[in-house]
């Protein structure tokens, strides 16, 4: 089964991933989004790449000011330049199509810059990675950065891992068992074509393999990484990097 061949479940996963992937909570603590924005705004003079990134994510998505994608892009291009992998991730995003009135679609630029944030751990970065990888027939490494995403618990990565892995003519079907076992818990409603595969997987394997497929089940989270963490903190943790400059 090709990359292009994968049930329907699993491409509707992914697509909502890389949805959320290229977007950023819009719930507020106090101050207000509009302070905030006000106070970012004031900040760019400092050349601080965390204030940048913070203040391109609020024009991205309109958070306190009306969305300014070109603006937006040129903060997460300086942000990048500085150092902040989260805003490099953000600019892969928009090279990878996300505002194609702002730059034009470039699936190398887009790797090229969502690459910093996935080695530096973060789940969506990742997982964007290995599905360019994937598409490009590249396997081998698409596999490995699913994996990565996976243990922090990214579902379409699993879902992609747990595909490839319980095939017929997969090498490691233990790790295929106890991905889809972990699908399963993830998933609210299993779809039949996951019940069918988990079926003719545990008739299939012997009680050694399903043994070592309970003990990867067991070990295989590993929890967010802190990039992981501080970008799904989204806003709420602005007023701590306000309270940092002020000090």
């Amino acid at each position: 089964m090709s990359i292009h061949t994968m049930n329907t479940t699993t491409k509707l996963l992914s697509l909502a991933t890389l949805v959320l992937a290229c977007a950023s909570p819009t719930s507020a603590a106090d101050p207000s989004p509009e302070a905030m924005f006000k106070r970012l705004t004031a900040l760019t003079e400092s050349g601080n790449a965390a204030v940048k990134y913070n203040l391109g994510m609020f024009l991205n998505n309109g958070i306190g000011t009306q969305r300014d994608n070109k603006a937006a892009f040129r903060y997460f291009s300086e942000a990048a330049e500085a150092g902040n992998v989260l805003a490099s991730y953000k600019v892969g995003c928009y090279y990878a199509g996300q505002f194609t009135d702002v730059v034009p679609s470039d699936e190398q630029t887009a790797l090229k810059f969502k690459l910093p944030a996935a080695e530096a751990g973060y789940d969506l970065a990742q997982h964007d990675v290995a599905m360019h990888f994937g598409k490009k027939g590249d396997i081998a490494n698409a596999l490995t950065w699913w994996e990565k995403a996976s243990r922090q618990a990214d579902i379409p990565s699993t879902a992609y891992l747990a595909n490839y892995l319980s095939r017929s003519d997969s090498k490691d079907k233990p790790k295929g068992l106890a991905l889809m076992l972990i699908l399963k818990e993830q998933m609210p409603n299993t779809p039949k074509e996951l019940s069918d595969r988990l079926a003719a997987a545990q008739a299939e394997l012997s009680d050694v393999e399903k043994n070592e497929a309970a003990n990867i089940r067991a070990s295989w989270w590993t929890g967010p990484t802190p990039l992981t963490t501080a970008a799904r903190a989204g806003i709420s943790a602005v007023p701590a990097l306000l309270s940092s400059i002020d000090r």
